[in-house]
């Protein structure tokens, strides 16, 4: 196998790294043949690999690169039970589908012998035919698996974790996307919205049961705000302890019945249930955002004490990944770490190239947001889309400026919504091959985080326009992290804790037009304060052209 340059020149280095206690931090652009290389070192270290993604879309390109390498390795991955179980539907919850009630729980052995999600899908079709449970089957395969794929849950999180049943020290771990791990704690993060007691209202049988959530949903529309920001609450909608046990009576029972018709659907009670479980453990803060309550937790170095391990063999790598201090400083890595920018170290390009240009007219700056700079904002678009060559990339602070925006205009268009699903987005674009469309999506969502619109290795996005800087909000939330960590920041609060992830943010939506090494894209920056000496160094765009409308 042919190694391009950069991974002939890095690969003994990193493994040397890894030998002596490091952990090896790999920042390389997007295309540049990360998965491979992490792959062909690990194999090299330690022999088998567990490999942690953000989301099951990215295990494809593991078991691609793997069969490149070896086609005889085995390979395996994991999935939740929502994702697994033959009669799960829809958005069902984990904790939805209760496993002791069903009559297909026993294990079978499975050989990985097609793409991750063309098996699953076949195993989900002869599961109940052949009476066996696709999820305990992909777990027992896994034990004995070279190359086992897992999402951030399974590493991160101690009781999903613990399902593994694995010995980490045997594997040499590997966790792609790692500029996304300063997230992971909103994975256990639980929410109450008026949507969600509606919901469990229309679902539940029990007059008891509804007229306890009607008084909850009351509750919440006078405590929460509409504003998109985290805003402190001091309390939550009460609920005794012996309402949750009615409440607990009932999910049970739904529970049952779900599993005895073999159709099982989100049952919106139980999220309302793990809502109270979580607050009650006293780790997690109510804030309001968007007219719902949304608990959090500033503990976020409780789940990063893994990586601290010595004796785990680990490399963290991205195409964005935040720089040495900020994963030192904001996550709390103490362990030794060996950084790596590929492109620093070989002096040149490993992937495509984009120009830059940079409008004076217009920012999202709260101060100067109306109507007008909506408009405007629309003008730049609807110019972009005209003289684009491809489908064009629009990304947006947030999702009401999204709207505020998009409103004026009437071009073929894809907005991002919370139920956004990247397949969906896919089979569209594929669909309408002679059609251009601007595809909106918000910094740090499923569209800027997820999409790859590619044809023949080469990306269909030829525009990315950041229409306004994606700072994360100055709220309630961000200041209390900021106080909780202060000391080790410095008085560079602002930097590593707005600028900075805003920076990732760009650079990713970026990454979703560069997908290759042939690839080259415009980048259209609107907002004035991108002509800082700061962005153009670190978005390396010395040589942006000013426009203006």
């Amino acid at each position: 196998m042919e190694l391009r340059e950069w991974q002939k020149q890095l690969k003994d280095k990193v493994i040397e790294a890894v030998k002596q206690g490091f952990l090896v931090a790999l920042n390389s652009p997007t295309g540049s043949g990360k998965t491979l290389f992490s792959l062909l070192v690990g194999l090299e270290v330690k022999g088998k690999i567990l490999y942690v993604v953000r989301t099951h879309n990215e295990y494809y390109p593991v078991y691609r690169d793997l069969k490149k390498i070896n086609s005889s390795l085995k390979f395996s991955f994991i999935v939740g039970k929502p994702t697994a179980c033959p009669f799960a539907i829809k958005d069902v919850d984990s904790e939805d589908i209760n496993c002791k009630y069903c009559e297909i729980k026993n294990a079978i052995e499975v050989i990985i012998d097609k793409s991750p999600f063309e098996k699953l899908n076949e195993l989900k079709r002869k599961a109940i035919e052949e009476g066996f449970c696709p999820y305990y089957s992909l777990f027992e395969t896994s034990k004995d698996a070279d190359v086992i794929t897992i999402t951030y849950p399974y590493f991160f999180i101690e009781k999903y974790r613990n399902t593994l049943e694995i010995e980490l020290n045997d594997y040499f771990i590997i966790i792609d996307e790692a500029h996304n791990i300063d997230k992971v704690s909103e994975i256990e993060e639980r929410m109450l919205s008026d949507f969600t007691l509606n919901m469990a209202i229309r679902q539940v049988k029990s007059e008891e049961v509804r007229k306890i959530l009607s008084r909850v949903r009351e509750e919440l529309k006078n405590l929460t705000y509409p504003d998109e920001k985290y805003i402190k609450l001091n309390k939550v909608p009460s609920l005794s302890e012996e309402e949750l046990s009615i409440l607990v009576d009932e999910y049970e029972e739904l529970r049952k019945e779900a599993i005895k018709n073999k159709v099982i659907s989100r049952i919106y009670l139980g999220s309302v249930i793990r809502f109270y479980a979580t607050y009650s453990t006293g780790s997690f803060i109510p804030f309001s955002f968007s007219n719902r309550i949304v608990l959090k937790t500033l503990d976020l170095t409780q789940y990063y004490n893994l990586l601290n391990d010595e004796s785990l063999s680990i490399l963290l790598m991205s195409g964005t990944l935040p720089p040495k201090d900020y994963l030192e400083k904001v996550l709390g890595i103490t362990r030794k770490i060996y950084y790596i920018e590929v492109e620093k170290i070989i002096r040149k390009k490993v992937t495509g190239n984009y120009t830059c240009a940079i409008a004076l007219d217009v920012t999202s700056k709260y101060d100067f947001r109306s109507e007008i700079m909506w408009k405007k904002y629309a003008s730049y678009l609807l110019k972009i889309y005209y003289q684009a060559r491809k489908h064009i990339l629009a990304v947006f602070p947030s999702y009401q400026i999204m709207q505020n925006v998009m409103n004026n205009i009437n071009v073929n268009k894809i907005l991002e919504t919370e139920e956004t699903k990247i397949d969906e987005i896919i089979n569209i674009i594929g669909q309408n091959r002679d059609k251009k469309y601007i595809i909106g999506g918000v910094g740090r969502g499923k569209i800027t985080e997820g999409i790859e619109l590619t044809e023949d290795g080469r990306s269909l996005i030829s525009d990315v326009v950041l229409v306004g800087i994606p700072y994360p909000p100055e709220d309630d939330y961000m200041k209390m992290l900021s106080m909780r960590i202060a000391e080790k920041l410095g008085g560079k609060d602002k930097e590593y804790l707005i600028m900075i992830p805003a920076l990732i943010t760009v650079k990713q939506a970026i990454g979703r037009a560069i997908r290759n090494v042939n690839d080259n894209a415009k980048i259209w920056l609107l907002d004035k304060r991108y002509d800082s000496l700061w962005w153009k160094k670190n978005l390396n765009c010395f040589n942006s052209i000013k426009v203006r409308l």
